[in-house]
């Protein structure tokens, strides 16, 4: 890197900053992805039972009863903030892969070499 002007150094680290970002937001991405999955697949499950089914929730380290209507109603809720965190995390994934873009144009028109003329 000696040879690399500080500004562009500068902007390199900023890239390696925004490519571990994003590699956090993917992986938070895919963790509240599979939570909604598993969410409206229990919500799927459930609503096929009739009700009166005897259903079960855990609660921390406890495995209580609950009424299917409750259970139904905390899942869709669950569904929905887990959709609402998704999207956000989607919108920050592009927003952080649009900067990953500009400063990776800004890299590499600062490496060029002059154009003679």
């Amino acid at each position: 890197m000696q040879n690399i002007p500080p500004q562009v150094q500068s902007m390199l680290a900023q890239l390696e900053s925004y490519q571990q970002q994003l590699q956090l937001l993917v992986q938070q991405k895919q963790k509240v992805q599979l939570e909604l999955n598993e969410a409206k697949k229990a919500l799927e499950e459930i609503e096929k039972l009739p009700d009166d089914a005897v259903i079960y929730k855990t609660v921390g380290t406890l495995i209580v009863k609950t009424e299917k209507a409750k259970a139904v109603e905390e899942l869709k809720e669950k569904v929905e903030t887990l959709e609402v965190r998704l999207n956000a995390l989607e919108r920050q994934e592009k927003k952080l892969n649009e900067k990953l873009k500009e400063l990776t144009a800004k890299i590499q028109a600062s490496l060029k070499p002059p154009v003679a003329g």
